[in-house]
């Protein structure tokens, strides 16, 4: 069974792509993309970010 992830989509629904997170977030799409997909944890500043420039719910980053 595939876990589903709240975030990816999120991003899609309001049709936000991957290189907005990786060039808010200053990260390459590489690392974007883990991150995304819950192999890397977000850093606080990038879930500050995305929270207030991509208004991302913040239960969807933590």
């Amino acid at each position: 069974m595939e876990d589903s992830n709240e975030l990816l989509g999120y991003l899609t629904a309001n049709h936000i792509p991957q290189t907005k997170v990786a060039e808010v977030i200053g990260c390459s799409l590489s690392a974007t993309n883990r991150k995304i997909n819950h192999h890397v944890e977000f850093k606080q500043s990038e879930i500050r970010k995305l929270h207030y420039i991509l208004h991302v719910p913040l239960e969807l980053l933590i």
